[in-house]
């Protein structure tokens, strides 16, 4: 039965059907039980975009990708347990069931399982950018230049319907009434935001009418803030010739823009005070300044003196000086006019003729001394070498004699012979038999013959 067109209980059959009204309680209920049923459980995947963190230590965040989003929420018994920390720009695949949630009619997801799946495509191109400007010296802390003590006129690029310029106006109003503002204003999201901002600030720099510019956004998600990622808002930046401090989103946002800035804020609201100085502490500064150059100038007095009263003194010290060189200088003019090269020219020839016989001769001397040496040293050592080949000969012939008579041929020719047997030589009566034939080698040949008897060595004679 459909719960929206059933008629109300005691309605007369011929009288038009009175439509049942559930209440919002019910109607919640029901619409959770329908999608419990059809989708007990979805699974997705999607680019982490904003998280929430409570106290309770629920997780609160948002899914999307290029057309859509969804919201999420994650109990703390389940978030304990995941592996890895959710955080912006993760890519993830969430496992969940859709709920209604009943107190703020929102749609969401209860997410019971997630996992990582990669890096968003926002935050790695981030970071691709990032590395790339880096590398061709955008975000270089020595092009950083110092904003200006006390600006004539500030110029703001942002937009003129949010509340940033609001706030940024009360503060720079509070802390200095007077000063000039210029506002450029511009989107700060969507499509096109970044040619705009862009386009802004290239115009206030122009215009010649600032000191400084300040680029400001309020805080939002990484997509919220993209424009301020995009190159050719961080070309502008880089390239204006004015001071540019950025004040785009919270404290935890961190934009290209911020990094090509010359000085960056955490709020924008924090970066008209950066800007704009109190008018109170100005003239406090003054007034002390005022104070300190009075009593400057009772110390000064005597000093001014003292300096009157060297400086004279170091005139007079001067002139004495120039004098005395003067007087050297000409009787260093008369010495040398009564110079003549050409005899001093002689006389150094002559020193050098003497000089060169005097380094010759020892030279000389000394290489002959050292051919004599040579040549008796070099005799010397010929005779001990011969007396040395002499010794190593007669001690060569001694003992080629000494193994000779040692040599097996040498044993034979004393009256000894070799028996062998089937190659091998016989050292025992155990290695023969009766019958077995041997050789019997002598100094001048070897006879054959075989075993008649064998009788040992200490058997007793028949």
């Amino acid at each position: 039965m459909d719960p929206f067109s059933h008629t109300r209980s005691g309605t007369s059959p011929g009288s038009s059907p009175e439509p049942h009204y559930l209440s919002v309680t019910d109607a919640t209920r029901l619409i959770n039980d329908i999608l419990e049923s059809e989708f007990p459980q979805l699974l997705f995947r999607g680019e982490i975009s904003q998280i929430t963190v409570a106290q309770s230590g629920h997780i609160y965040f948002t899914v999307k990708d290029e057309g859509a989003q969804l919201s999420c929420a994650m109990w703390a018994g389940v978030a304990r347990t995941l592996p890895v920390k959710p955080k912006i720009g993760m890519v993830v695949r969430c496992h969940g069931r859709p709920n209604v949630y009943a107190q703020s009619g929102r749609f969401q997801i209860i997410v019971h399982r997630l996992v990582e799946d990669g890096e968003g495509e926002l935050q790695r191109r981030f970071q691709e950018l990032k590395r790339r400007l880096e590398h061709e010296g955008l975000f270089s802390p020595d092009r950083k230049r110092q904003l200006p003590f006390l600006p004539q006129a500030v110029g703001i690029v942002t937009s003129k319907t949010g509340a940033v310029i609001h706030d940024m106006m009360v503060k720079i109003r509070e802390r200095f009434p007077s000063m000039v503002v210029y506002l450029a204003d511009t989107r700060v999201q969507g499509e096109g935001a970044a040619r705009d901002i862009a386009d802004a600030i290239r115009r206030l720099d122009r215009s010649g009418f600032v000191d400084v510019i300040i680029v400001a956004r309020g805080g939002g998600s990484l997509e919220d803030l993209w424009a301020f990622n995009e190159e050719e808002v961080v070309r502008a930046v880089f390239a204006c010739s004015r001071p540019i401090i950025s004040g785009v989103g919270h404290e935890v946002d961190v934009t290209l823009c911020d990094l090509a800035a010359d000085v960056r804020a955490p709020t924008p609201t924090a970066a008209a005070e950066m800007v704009v100085p109190r008018v109170l502490d100005l003239l406090a500064r003054v007034a002390e300044l005022e104070r300190r150059l009075v009593q400057t100038d009772r110390w000064l007095q005597p000093r001014a003196q003292r300096v009157d009263e060297l400086s004279s003194r170091l005139h007079a010290r001067i002139e004495a000086i120039n004098k005395e060189t003067t007087l050297r200088l000409r009787a260093a003019e008369s010495a040398l006019s009564r110079i003549k090269p050409d005899r001093v020219l002689q006389l150094l020839g002559m020193r050098c003729d003497v000089l060169e016989r005097a380094l010759r001769d020892p030279v000389v001397r000394r290489l002959s001394n050292a051919t004599d040496l040579i040549e008796r040293k070099s005799e010397k050592l010929e005779r001990d070498v011969r007396r040395r080949i002499e010794f190593a000969r007669e001690r060569v012939s001694g003992t080629a004699g000494r193994l000779h008579a040692l040599s097996p041929q040498a044993v034979l020719e004393r009256g000894y012979s070799i028996v062998t047997a089937r190659g091998k030589n016989v050292r025992s009566i155990e290695q023969l038999s009766l019958g077995a034939e041997f050789n019997l080698r002598l100094s001048d040949g070897i006879v054959s013959g075989s075993v008649l008897s064998i009788r040992s060595r200490n058997a007793k004679s028949e």
